[in-house]
């Protein structure tokens, strides 16, 4: 299904391998799919449904390792004891994902991947990820969070430093308003207890608000909370927020090309 290809890229924190399923004509869109490595994000079910879909529809997908993860491990540790252990010693992982995001897509767009427009997806800590990368790049049109963090004082691995004001300032509601007017799907189980249902309902309210605010007359943002046991999340969900993005992808298209 997937023909990829490997590239290693400088990205001014460092290099980074990205892996890329090219599209299949020049007005492709391009999907930027996240899950913890670019192995499970392509290979491992069920974080593969985003790039799945997205492949079938004839249309790009890029991943890479997330900072702490795979090849990206380093002294901080892995996962996201390792996250936390570099946000704490002044090595911020998210500026750096961001950084490393923003090469790929300069990368991608250099080759004429993703003139149709670049859309991203991700799932738990990596939805996080999506979504700051979605509040700190405009070229992001779309993105899905699927169970994402949304508030790093909500995980267990930040208990010893969520009453730091700056591990408060990672909740993405402080990015409400960089959002606005962004096609976004949200969703979660009504009892995760891992990223916290509450927290990722009150980021979506916060949108909401932010959208008012902001004079959107048309909202593209969904909000689901679903029946699904723990920080598990049912595959029919993944497939809603891939085809989420795939009609947005379309209708931009469309408005394109009126």
């Amino acid at each position: 299904m997937f023909t990829i290809t490997e590239a290693r890229l400088d990205t001014g924190v460092g290099p980074i391998t990205y892996w890329l399923h090219p599209g299949q004509s020049a007005s492709s869109v391009l999907l930027l799919s996240f899950s913890s490595t670019r192995q499970a994000s392509f290979h491992e079910e069920p974080y593969d449904i985003p790039a799945r879909l997205f492949a079938e529809a004839g249309h790009a997908v890029a991943s890479f390792d997330l900072p702490s993860h795979g090849e990206q491990v380093n002294d901080f540790g892995q996962g996201i004891e390792g996250f936390c252990a570099a946000f704490c010693a002044g090595a911020d992982p998210f500026a750096r994902f961001i950084q490393q995001a923003k090469a790929v897509i300069d990368a991608c767009l250099a080759q004429g991947v993703g003139q149709g427009g670049i859309y991203a997806c991700g799932v738990s800590r990596a939805g996080y990820c999506a979504l700051r990368l979605a509040a700190a790049d405009e070229r992001v049109r779309g993105v899905a969070g699927l169970a994402p963090v949304v508030d790093w004082r909500a995980l267990r691995e930040f208990a010893g430093v969520r009453q730091r004001p700056d591990v408060a300032a990672l909740a993405l509601e402080n990015w409400s308003e960089a959002l606005v007017g962004r096609a976004i799907f949200l969703a979660i189980g009504n009892r995760d207890q891992r990223v916290s249902s509450a927290a990722c309902v009150h980021l979506g309210l916060r949108l909401f608000e932010a959208e008012e605010a902001g004079g959107v007359d048309k909202s593209a943002l969904q909000l689901h909370i679903v029946d699904a046991e723990g920080h598990a999340l049912g595959n029919e969900w993944r497939r809603a927020g891939a085809e989420f993005l795939l009609a947005q992808a379309s209708n931009n298209q469309l408005g394109l090309q009126i």
